[in-house]
């Protein structure tokens, strides 16, 4: 699913199905569409899919019509959505905090203005006979690189096992985005997010059942994810703090449909997203998945936890072998938006 989607191909798809997914929602008055839009580059970290579904679902609304917004979406490159903000390519960006904080420290200028997930999806999915951690010892354990391994080695040093190979702890294998090396047999334990698990172990025959899964969220060692970063110079300008604000709220609508229609939802992205497409059991699972964590409904739309993101900060400056961090981050995150939307206390 995180093939780049060209805009057109969405239009059509998005026109095809409108009705169905918003039936009960009435659309942008005429003064709206014929209104004059403001164009805004937003970068996302893969096309549509669970992850990103409540953007497309606020595009093919019109909620950010309403807003006076024309958002293109792009796909991020290996630079990452935060980096293509920081360098010009993309006016917002919807990035996992390690990522972001980590380009932060390397010079992009990029601030955390909005918290999208309030909750990690991050999991470890194992094999039987792993019930309880204790039974890690001596597995090999596939884990992504590049800032995710956090929530993993902090959660290894909080019960005591080694994470270098010996006989008493466990043995690290680095995996791309699919769980290609457990295809392999050779890990015993694999990375993925709980919004794209149902999805990968489908493509093997398999379902969660088939794995115990461990949730960085209840181990209590998660990092923060998808948030919304702007660059820190648009920051100083009050009609540029509006117009993130006006994504938010437009973004906001889509989310709360994903959750108030999730079939609908489902069957929206089976339109849109790349091949393969799962079946409409398996994607319905994935977006139940996505809303458990944005909680749409019951946290105000991009409220950022103190307590998670001082969590998050800790993990990245502390977990072992390498941390991502030398330095707590300074005037990473900024409340001008929220503010401006008034869903501060």
């Amino acid at each position: 699913m995180e093939a780049p989607i060209r805009r057109t191909r969405l239009k059509r798809a998005a026109s095809a199905v409108l009705l169905l997914i918003l039936a009960a929602v009435p659309l942008p008055s005429a003064t709206a569409q014929d209104a004059k839009l403001t164009s805004i580059v937003v970068a996302l970290p893969e096309g549509p899919s669970p992850r990103t579904i409540g953007y497309y679902l606020a595009e093919a609304g019109g909620w950010f019509a309403r807003e006076g917004l024309d958002p293109e979406f792009i796909v991020a490159d290996a630079r990452g959505p935060a980096r293509m903000v920081a360098e010009g390519d993309a006016d917002l960006a919807i990035d996992i905090m390690p990522h972001a904080l980590r380009a932060r420290a390397e010079g992009a200028d990029v601030v955390h203005v909005a918290q999208i997930f309030q909750q990690s999806g991050l999991v470890l999915a194992c094999r039987h006979p792993i019930k309880e951690p204790r039974d890690l010892k001596g597995m090999n354990v596939s884990l992504w690189s590049g800032g995710q391994e956090g929530p993993f080695y902090a959660w290894m040093a909080r019960i005591g096992l080694g994470i270098y190979g010996e006989a008493d702890g466990v043995t690290i294998l680095r995996e791309g985005l699919d769980p290609d090396v457990y295809r392999q047999r050779s890990s015993d334990c694999f990375t993925s997010h709980s919004y794209a698990l149902s999805a990968q172990l489908a493509l093997q025959d398999r379902t969660i059942f088939d794995y115990r899964i461990f949730f960085y969220e209840e181990i209590g060692t998660a990092t923060l994810e998808d948030g919304l970063y702007a660059r820190a110079l648009d920051l100083k300008y009050t009609d540029r703090i509006r117009r993130i604000a006006r994504f938010l709220t437009a973004s906001r609508a889509g989310w709360g449909s994903a959750a108030r229609e999730a079939r609908k939802a489902a069957e929206f992205l089976a339109e849109i997203a790349a091949p393969p497409v799962p079946d409409l059991a398996t994607l319905l699972r994935a977006i139940w998945s996505a809303n458990d964590l944005v909680q749409v409904d019951r946290i105000p739309f991009g409220r950022l936890d103190p307590a998670a993101y001082d969590r998050t900060v800790t993990i990245l400056l502390t977990a072992a072998p390498e941390p991502l961090l030398k330095t707590a981050p300074r005037g990473a995150v900024s409340d001008a938006v929220l503010k401006t939307l008034g869903t501060l206390d």
